[in-house]
């Protein structure tokens, strides 16, 4: 007679990969966003130091006025770009991912952020589980210290998923932090 093997303790392999497969794209969306980090940081400096610098030549008694239209206009667009980018990096992102960190749920899964730093306000994309997760969500987002005017800009359930989950958009200003 052959001897019988018993595996009480059998694990699904499947759910060990995907796991793994999370993991790897946790890890590599933490490596993007360092990477893009260390870019802004690079492109902050070296615009900062172009403000130095420009501002060394304004305040120095040597400058000459711009020869031509071309060379103002050039210096125009070179002065409001490192502005836009000196903008952008002077946003509460901290507290921006702090407070979107602390709203979230598992009932919510966020698609996008897109902050608008002139305007001080924020298009937040997602997915809701169901219309009371969405409500709940703004309530929370509204409640916080950092939003003001939390708006549901657009949803729409989504009828071909089994679950149907509901695709969101909402516009919300933030508080001036100064």
């Amino acid at each position: 007679m052959r001897a019988l093997s018993l595996d009480y303790r059998r694990t699904n392999r499947f759910w060990h990969w995907v796991g793994i497969a999370i993991l790897i794209l946790a890890i590599g969306g933490a490596v993007k966003l360092g990477s893009y980090y260390l870019v802004l940081s690079k492109e902050m400096t070296h615009l900062e130091n172009l403000i130095a610098r420009i501002e060394r030549k304004l305040h120095s008694n040597r400058i000459a006025p711009p020869t031509s239209v071309a060379e103002m206009q050039r210096l125009e667009v070179e002065v409001n770009s490192a502005n836009d980018v000196l903008l952008k990096m002077g946003l509460p992102w901290d507290v921006l991912f702090q407070t979107m960190e602390a709203s979230n749920n598992d009932n919510i899964a966020l698609l996008g952020i897109d902050p608008d730093s002139k305007k001080g306000k924020i298009k937040v994309s997602g997915e809701a589980k169901d219309f009371d997760a969405l409500l709940g969500y703004i309530r929370t987002l509204q409640k916080s210290n950092f939003f003001t005017e939390v708006y549901l800009q657009h949803h729409q359930v989504q009828e071909l998923d089994p679950d149907k989950p509901i695709r969101f958009t909402l516009d919300a200003s933030w508080k001036d932090q100064h």
